[in-house]
């Protein structure tokens, strides 16, 4: 009798153990993924948080961001433009 428990518990357990749905696999997976996306997405969010608050609080921020994405520069400033350089 005890052979047949042992047998039983040989057979049944590890197939038990080693077993795995494939869709948990799958999600688990999806899991890790958005888990990583979504610290990338609030790094990202805290980035702009900064900018943001710059923007409304430093002047210097706003003169930054208005020379390099608008190209805007102060009445009384020379502009010299170098071919070849990329910005």
């Amino acid at each position: 009798m005890l052979a047949i428990v042992v047998a039983v518990a040989i057979g049944y357990l590890p197939g038990e153990i080693l077993r795995r749905d494939p869709r948990s696999a799958k999600l688990e997976g999806q899991l890790q993924e958005l888990d990583v996306e979504s610290r990338e997405l609030s790094e990202r969010n805290a980035t702009l948080a900064r900018q943001i608050k710059a923007l409304k609080s430093d002047v210097r921020a706003v003169e930054d961001r208005a020379r390099s994405d608008l190209g805007m520069v102060y009445p009384d400033e020379i502009v010299i433009r170098v071919l070849g350089v990329k910005r």
